[in-house]
């Protein structure tokens, strides 16, 4: 019985160790990552990223069938509404009574914030993506092609916890930056678009010790 323990405590180990990052609470989407470096939130909902043929080197975007709705009028007191619907917004269009314009209002937006997560993680102690850390990366590659992002270069910044020597962890961590950007320019990305960076335990999570777990990440920061 204690060999068998012991074996199925080793194997427990063995699985976890993979994860260089906490496991995200909630599943993050390109949506998010446009959100969050652009303030463009939503402006994806209605786009699907569609894996292309290999020699078109990454993703296309491809617009739902259902993107346009018709207008549909509605008479209220001396004016006339029209609703209007689209992949990125709902807009409320009126024309006023006596006045030859069209007053319109957008939904709102969140304020940009210009930096995100990506959520990858990595061979405990190496640069080495992890399938999942993959998949999370492919997200941002996705996310690359929306408008609001279009043109614009970024900063790939790796950071770890305080475990090791400083000069250790700003090793791993700038390998670890590098290694997305590799992986992103493999997919497809433009390589020149990305600058890198490592920081090691030097800028943990605010409100957090440099042993939290949650200082291993990669993040991107919109540079302009």
């Amino acid at each position: 019985m204690t060999v068998k323990l012991l074996l199925a405590a080793g194997a427990l180990l063995a699985s976890t160790s993979a994860w260089a990052q906490s496991s995200p609470a909630s599943e993050q989407t390109a949506d998010d990552l446009v959100c969050q470096l652009s303030g463009d939130c939503g402006g994806m909902a209605g786009i699907e990223a569609t894996q292309d043929k290999p020699e078109s080197r990454g993703f296309k975007l491809a617009r739902k069938n259902s993107a346009t709705e018709p207008v549909t009028p509605a008479t209220v007191g001396n004016r006339t509404r029209a609703k209007v619907t689209d992949v990125t917004r709902s807009t409320t269009t009126a024309t006023a009574p006596g006045r030859n314009r069209t007053i319109a209002k957008a939904a709102p937006r969140a304020a940009a914030a210009g930096r995100a997560d990506l959520r990858v993680s990595f061979v405990t102690g190496s640069a080495e993506l992890t399938d999942a850390g993959r998949r999370e990366a492919e997200k941002f590659i996705t996310a690359l092609s929306a408008p609001s992002l279009a043109g614009k270069k970024f900063r790939i910044e790796g950071h770890t916890d305080s475990v090791g020597s400083r000069d250790f962890n700003l090793d791993l961590s700038k390998r670890r930056a590098q290694s997305v950007v590799d992986y992103l320019a493999a997919k497809g990305a433009d390589r020149s678009r990305f600058a890198v960076a490592g920081y090691g335990f030097d800028k943990p999570v605010a409100g957090t010790s440099p042993s939290d777990g949650i200082n291993r990440r990669v993040e991107v920061v919109l540079v302009k």
